[in-house]
């Protein structure tokens, strides 16, 4: 599903040149839920980012579903981006004036989805996340971990292809921790293509397959089968 090569990006910090990626060749197959694991600095975001479809790498390769990224035009990146790629971030990113059915509904109305289809899709993309009971609530009415499972409703709504969840984790209690990733491995276990970034070795050990990073480069490919290629 996913396949890149070759993968490098420059940053320009003043008169220094930061690689931020450095190589990276990965592959993720359909239906797989990898971890990218790496401190800060690593290229992890970067790399997410260039996944995500919302940046582009300098030199290298980049293929979802047989689509090469680089090909497309900024308004097909955005197309295939709304279409293909649900996104979970640590801020929740929630509009905060807006209720979690509306927050929910957002990318349905970018895309042009009918009414009623998609008072249909956002109530099921939240009793999915159980917040059914929670529709009118605004984010401030919401616990830290309620605010995750609506970005999660959000991320699904589209019926996305591709998961990337950026440490959802990052700032909830550990209760809301473990509630987020038993709902992500369900998120997996129903088909969906998974991928994780985090800093944090214990959330990355909940994945079946852990990649890591280290100054913008792959330095392991593990997964409960033993170490890849």
């Amino acid at each position: 599903m996913i396949e890149l090569k070759g993968i490098r990006k420059i940053y320009q910090m003043g008169d220094e040149e930061v690689h931020a990626l450095d190589g990276v060749s990965l592959t993720i197959r359909d239906r797989e839920f990898v971890a990218i694991i790496g401190a800060s600095g690593s290229g992890k975001s970067t790399l997410m980012n260039i996944i995500g479809c919302l940046d582009t790498a300098d030199e290298g390769s980049y293929t979802i579903d047989g689509q090469e990224v680089s090909d497309l035009s900024e308004r097909q990146q955005s197309i295939l981006r709304n279409r293909k790629i649900g996104f979970i971030f640590q801020q929740f990113n929630l509009l905060p004036k807006l209720t979690a059915f509306e927050n929910v509904e957002l990318p349905l109305i970018y895309q042009g989805v009918p009414g009623a289809e998609r008072k249909e899709r956002v109530l099921e993309a939240l009793e999915k996340v159980s917040l059914a009971n929670r529709v009118h609530h605004r984010p401030n009415q919401l616990s830290g971990g309620q605010q995750q499972r609506v970005a999660v409703a959000r991320a699904l709504v589209t019926r996305p292809t591709l998961i990337l969840a950026d440490e959802p984790t990052g700032n909830l209690d550990s209760h809301s921790t473990e509630d987020i990733m038993k709902l992500l491995k369900e998120l997996h276990q129903q088909g969906n293509t998974l991928v994780l970034i985090t800093h944090d070795n214990e959330i990355a050990a909940q994945a079946p397959r852990r990649v890591r990073l280290l100054d913008g480069r792959v330095v392991s490919d593990s997964s409960e089968g033993g170490e890849r290629a």
